[in-house]
């Protein structure tokens, strides 16, 4: 990655790596003048080797979480990066008459041929380039998909990219699999190179004959040689070629399809010199209605975004997991001030001033925090290349993507430097909440005493968060803002607090109120929100903070009624005189310690809320989309042909092709696909897009429903019998509508109708404007529905009826096919001879069921590495019951000591700390579960009121949060047995003589 949440990465790692050498050198000043106080602040890590690692481990974990989101977000550029290297190699731009503005989507049609160059265009723009000094090779070429078939293994693929240039260009340099260099112009007649990837794919090795159908004719080649060759416009399989041979092949005489163009430079330096290429072509190009494409730079910048892309989602998400890490911290510290208690408050007694007990957890704080951060980065990035290669190997087939991997020392770096000062931002607060210690309470091991405010002081504070409560809520109403409608309303309760303790109010009673107004305030319907702020937006982002608010409130509301829980505890094992004794002590300590019991708890609910949370609302969403009537549009199998070799009538078609069974397949419908250029009327600009025609057979018969329909038309029918019966009517996808829910949804094009939302309830017709690229003619449309959600990116584009498309001539001639299949026929056999049948037109056939399982397979697959990924949560949880098991027993010595000598027997003493655990750890999972199935209910409820979503309903993955839970309880167990066994062992003689 180049960039980090719009920063130069490179930048950002040193200017956090300058920040933490200078916080270290700071840190480092203080331990030269306060040497005493910096060996006692660090003493204890090479006394106590087992406590460090443990502390260590923990504080690790949120270093490791930032790495290993900045490794993913590398792998995947990196894979990205290098996918564009192989498929243009030296090309840097090139000019074609197909429009530079057309969106990068996969999607049916895709690939539709634009008219090629005439011998003259393409002299003419190579003579131009030739006169620009950043331009170091130019050529004309032809990259076009043909189907081939391998006579000797009659293995057939029906898309092979065919490349073809100059022989004696630059572009014609070959290497072989050996190694070996190799050109064009070697090739005797008949012959041709395959690329490893082809090879592959039609099982074929040199020597091989080949039947190559394109043009609508058949040639027959043998291959000489197999190679690896960057910059055959694929990444995939290639046949390479002279120009002069693909010519002939193609019956296209002297054209060539395009005028690929190198820059001086480096396969990656090259697109740099783009800017001044573009800029010294354009009069040439311009006067000849050509455009130039910088496929280089636009290939690279989008690796860079695909990786900030998934780095941000990755952090976004992680965001839980890193604050459970910085609860972890937190803890750590207020535990090991809590053992030192008496210690520094003799300390304080005999002159030690605070800031130097500052200074002193400071020291120690830095020394675990810079080897957890070492670790931690290293761990963290490893841990990326590990969920990718399970990613990958889930979605490892033909077709997909090579993951490359690559982890750079600027992650490394942004990642330590991160987890540094982040860990030792809470260093700091948690050594100066530590240092504020009462002396003589400390010395006698007393509790602290509480602070006592006076009566301005809480009107002060009401006064100021009522003011700043309202303030975001007015803000949330001009911006439109659902994160400052929730955190207004949050202030103006958590005013409650001080206004009761103010009126009298018991510190249960205040807390319990404030808690269960921030539950209520964070987990009502949506639709409150949008009946109190019309317009409201919402975004990922809420979820963020609404888990946060959440977990905050449900918190206080635990912590402070937990004898409720002991209470019923009581009266479930109260008569039993073993049980009895250690539910009352195992509860009594937390109860006892609020603070620490309240952190634990909500690092816990913290992260199972977001497990639940994430799960139960992508798993919904996914199964709604594993809908295959839904997502085939009442057909089973979709087909595009070559555009070199189109088929006019496919019903004529289908019954003269050899091997098909016409009887299996009921009824057929076409699409043509055309590059255009789209506006809505009124608007500036003229960003490329896709215009569909769609014939009457598909108008007739699809299934396709729609989000929002125009006002007058009651029904998805009525939208499509109005297209169908109205020329000038259209449709768009869903991707072309402002939302104001936005939870990730991908933008495909700069195309965009305004004046409405996606969520209103219907709109007024909308007026647009097409352009047809290829003969600059102008539709003028009106758009009267949007497709669903549940619609497949095989529908993305401007669709519009067939007829209304004809007056832009052969380029509207369908290319695109839709077969229903009868039934009790198997849509994937159908496939395998339509494509079979049609080799020579070089249809590629696919069944719905099988493009809807690999869609839903990719889904499943990153829903689960994103789970995995907030699953490390819990492992930050089980590290904090592991470091508070461990300190309390030594905290806990001498009350330990004690009921050993009032009869408590080592199994009760162990039974208790187990108990402790099981109550912090099941109650912290219970209770951020409960909070999360009720959010994605939310969820779920306003996303299924919009039309075309009726079958979206909350499934939560039960199976799998019950392993969780499992999982998380045996894990407890585990990591607290051995404390509890070290307490268990602890002779009442020598823990009543600790000090």
């Amino acid at each position: 990655m180049t960039e980090l949440f719009g920063i130069p990465v490179r930048a950002l790692a040193v200017v956090l790596g300058l920040l933490v050498v200078v916080t270290l050198a700071v840190v480092a000043a203080l331990a030269v003048r306060n040497r005493v106080l910096f060996k006692l602040g660090v003493r204890n890590m090479a006394r106590r080797r087992g406590r460090t690692a443990i502390i260590v481990g923990g504080l690790m974990l949120g270093t490791m979480i930032i790495a290993s989101a900045l490794g993913f977000g590398d792998i995947i550029s990196h894979t990205v990066r290098t996918s564009v290297i192989t498929t243009y190699g030296q090309t840097d731009e090139i000019i074609s008459a197909r429009s530079t503005d057309e969106p990068d989507i996969a999607t049916l049609g895709r690939g539709a041929g634009a008219r090629f160059l005439s011998a003259t265009e393409a002299a003419r723009v190579v003579a131009a380039a030739r006169q620009v000094p950043a331009v170091d090779a130019v050529a004309p070429a032809i990259s076009e998909s043909i189907a081939v078939q391998n006579s000797r293994s009659r293995t057939s693929e029906p898309s092979v990219t065919l490349f073809a240039t100059d022989p004696a260009s630059a572009f014609a340099r070959i290497r072989t699999t050996s190694g070996a260099s190799v050109r064009l112009d070697e090739l005797a007649a008949g012959q041709v190179y395959l690329n490893a990837e082809a090879a592959d794919d039609l099982s074929a090795a040199a020597g091989d004959e080949l039947v190559v159908f394109a043009g609508g004719r058949q040639q027959r080649l043998t291959v000489a040689r197999v190679v690896d060759h960057d910059g055959a416009g694929t990444d995939g399989g290639a046949l390479l070629m002279p120009l002069r041979s693909a010519q002939q092949l193609l019956g296209v005489g002297s054209a060539v399809q395009q005028v690929v163009v190198s820059n001086d430079g480096d396969e990656i330096g090259g697109a740099d010199r783009t800017d001044e290429v573009v800029t010294a072509l354009r009069p040439t190009t311009s006067a000849l209605g050509l455009f130039v494409d910088p496929v280089k730079r636009d290939g690279l910048d989008q690796a860079d975004e695909q990786g900030a892309s998934f780095l941000s989602m990755f952090s976004t998400m992680g965001t839980f997991t890193v604050s459970a890490g910085v609860l972890l911290i937190f803890l750590v510290f207020v535990m090991l001030a809590a053992e030192r208690r008496g210690e520094m408050g003799t300390a304080r007694a005999i002159g030690t001033q605070r800031r130097q007990l500052v200074q002193m957890f400071v020291f120690e704080g830095v020394a675990y925090d810079v080897l957890a951060a070492v670790v931690g980065a290293v761990l963290g990035l490893a841990l990326s290349v590990g969920m990718v290669r399970a990613i990958a190997g889930a979605l490892s087939g033909p077709g997909m993507v090579t993951i490359r991997y690559r982890l750079t020392p600027t992650s490394l770096v942004v990642s330590f430097a991160l987890g540094v000062l982040l860990t030792l931002a809470v260093v700091l607060i948690a050594s100066w909440r530590v240092s504020r210690l009462n002396i003589v309470t400390a010395v006698r091991n007393l509790p602290q005493p509480p602070r006592r405010r006076r009566r301005r002081s809480w009107g002060v504070h009401i006064a100021w968060t009522l003011l700043l409560g309202a303030a975001f809520i007015a803000l949330a109403y001009r911006g439109k803002s659902a994160e400052l409608l929730l955190a207004g309303g949050t202030l103006v309760i958590f005013a409650l607090v001080p206004l009761i303790r103010l009126l009298g109010g018991s510190e249960r009673l205040t807390y319990t109120v404030a808690g269960l107004g921030v539950l209520v305030w964070n987990l009502l319907p949506f639709w409150v929100y949008e009946k109190l702020v019309p317009g409201l937006r919402m975004g990922f982002s809420v979820f963020v903070l609404a888990g946060l608010l959440l977990v905050a409130g449900a918190t206080m509301v635990v912590v402070y009624n937990a004898t409720a829980v002991q209470s019923a505890l009581m009266w479930a094992f109260g008569r039993s005189r073993h049980a009895a004794p250690v539910v009352r002590t195992a509860i009594a300590q937390p109860l006892r310690t609020r603070f620490r019991t309240g952190a634990t708890i909500g690092l816990f609910m913290l992260v199972v809320f977001t497990l639940v949370v994430g799960s139960a609302t992508s798993g919904s969403f996914v199964a709604a989309y594993n809908d295959e009537e839904t997502f085939g549009g009442g057909y089973d199998v979709t087909a595009q042909t070559s555009p070199l070799t189109p088929i006019t009538d496919m019903n004529q078609a289908l019954a003269t092709a050899p091997g098909i069974d016409r009887s299996a397949i009921t009824a057929v419908a076409g699409q043509s696909y055309l590059p255009v250029q789209a506006r809505q009327s009124g608007q500036s600009g003229f960003p490329g897009y896709v215009l569909r025609g769609l014939d009457d057979e598909f108008t007739r018969s699809t299934t396709y429903g729609f989000a929002i329909r125009a006002a007058g038309y009651g029904s998805d029918r009525a939208v499509w019998d109005a297209v169908a019966a109205n020329p000038g009517l259209a449709v768009v996808d869903a991707y072309s509508v402002p939302r104001l829910d936005n939870f990730g949804t991908p933008k495909v094009s700069d195309f965009g109708l305004t004046g409405f939302h996606l969520e209103d309830d219907s709109f007024r017709p909308v007026p647009i404007e097409v352009r047809d690229i290829q003969s600059g003619k102008t539709l003028r449309l009106t758009v009267i529905g949007v497709l669903a959600d549940t619609v497949p990116l095989a529908m993305v584009g401007i669709s519009t009826a067939q007829r209304t498309v004809a007056p832009l001539g052969a380029a509207a001639a369908p290319s695109v096919w839709y077969f229903r299949t009868a039934a009790g026929t198997d849509p994937e056999v159908v496939a395998q001879q339509l494509e079979s049948a049609f080799l020579d037109n070089g249809m590629q056939a696919t069944a719905q069921r099988e493009a809807q399982r690999d869609a839903v397979g990719a889904s499943l697959t990153f829903q689960y590495l994103i789970l995995g990924f907030l699953g490390l949560g819990l492992v930050i949880g089980v590290a904090a019951l592991g470091v508070i098991s461990a300190r309390s027993v030594v905290e806990r010595r001498q009350q330990i000591g004690v009921l050993r000598a009032i009869g408590f027997q080592a199994r009760m003493v162990q039974m208790t700390f187990l108990v402790e655990s099981l109550f912090i750890t099941l109650t912290g999972v219970a209770v951020g579960a409960v909070l999360g199935l009720v959010v994605a209910a939310n969820v779920i409820a306003d996303a299924a009121g919009q039309p075309g979503m009726e079958n979206l309903t909350l499934k939560p993955p039960w199976t799998a949060l019950g392993i969780i839970l499992v999982v998380v309880v045996i894990s407890t167990i585990l990591t607290t047995w051995l404390p509890s066994v070290k307490a268990s062992r602890t002779y009442p003689a020598a823990a009543l003589r600790y000090e």
